[in-house]
């Protein structure tokens, strides 16, 4: 039988959660706060760009100044030139357990980037609003067995599962609770838009759709909590905050290149 459209996406984001391992949001900063991370926190993103590169440049087989460059770059979402700067700091010197730390959730993104390929064709869900206001929306997933395949028959909407979709930095918890939240990160690869008024989700076969989407452009960040916008001028909010904020009628969050399209 073949599955309809909303189906087959909902079967293979269940496959991608189901086949995790579950990572959830650093409990500290594991490497020292500098200048740079000051001015991020102050909303002067450029400005910390360009110190995060002269620290590096400044001292080129520094350690800290070299991871802390990485973690940036994977922050904008270039995460896997940010991992070879990490793995590049550990090899000067870098402590083996930040290194760890830093790299473990990164991975875990890099994976369901990889996952998410299996997507071919755009897909459409009907999402709802969240239980949680600190939520995006909620998304059903189809139970699924140990090995991840689907449990459930086609268009059987009672065995479907509704999670708070969060934009934890790698929010993915323990999906074998039933209604337990999901990261934003897990299928961020397929650049979700959201339609505001008929809450349909759409995910994007094709992961540079947002660059040539049409709408107001915000940069974002990918934070070990959460993601954050920078909504104006030295102003960053959390995407949730942000986005009710900003009220669009439509959005499209593109981490991989570090953007929102609002309309």
């Amino acid at each position: 039988m073949r599955l309809p459209v909303w189906s087959r996406a909902a079967i293979l984001l269940a496959a991608i959660v189901s086949t995790s391992s579950p990572l959830l949001a650093q409990e500290r900063a594991p490497l020292p706060l500098t200048r740079a991370d000051a001015l991020l926190e102050e909303g002067r993103w450029a400005e910390a760009e360009a110190l995060f590169y002269a620290q590096s440049e400044r001292s080129s087989r520094d350690p800290v100044a070299r991871a802390a460059l990485g973690r940036f770059i994977a922050m904008k979402g270039a995460v896997r030139p940010g991992m070879v700067l990490i793995e590049e700091a550990r090899q000067f010197g870098l402590d083996a357990a930040t290194a760890r730390e830093l790299l473990a959730p990164l991975r875990a993104i890099l994976e369901w980037r990889t996952a998410a390929a299996d997507l071919k064709k755009d897909s459409t869900l009907t999402v709802r609003v969240p239980a949680e206001g600190s939520a995006l929306f909620q998304m059903p997933l189809p139970r699924t067995g140990a090995d991840g395949r689907s449990i459930v028959e086609p268009g059987d909407v009672k065995e479907l599962v509704w999670h708070d979709v969060v934009d934890r930095g790698v929010g993915l918890d323990s999906l074998a609770v039933k209604g337990s939240p999901m990261g934003i990160e897990i299928f961020e690869a397929l650049v979700p838009s959201l339609n505001v008024r008929t809450n349909k989700l759409t995910l994007h076969a094709n992961s540079r759709s947002a660059l040539s989407a049409t709408g107001r452009r915000y940069q974002v960040l990918r934070s070990p909590r959460e993601v954050l916008v920078l909504v104006g001028d030295r102003r960053v909010l959390p995407l949730v905050e942000a986005l009710r904020e900003l009220s669009p009628s439509w959005w499209q969050l593109d981490l991989p290149h570090g953007l929102l399209v609002v309309r």
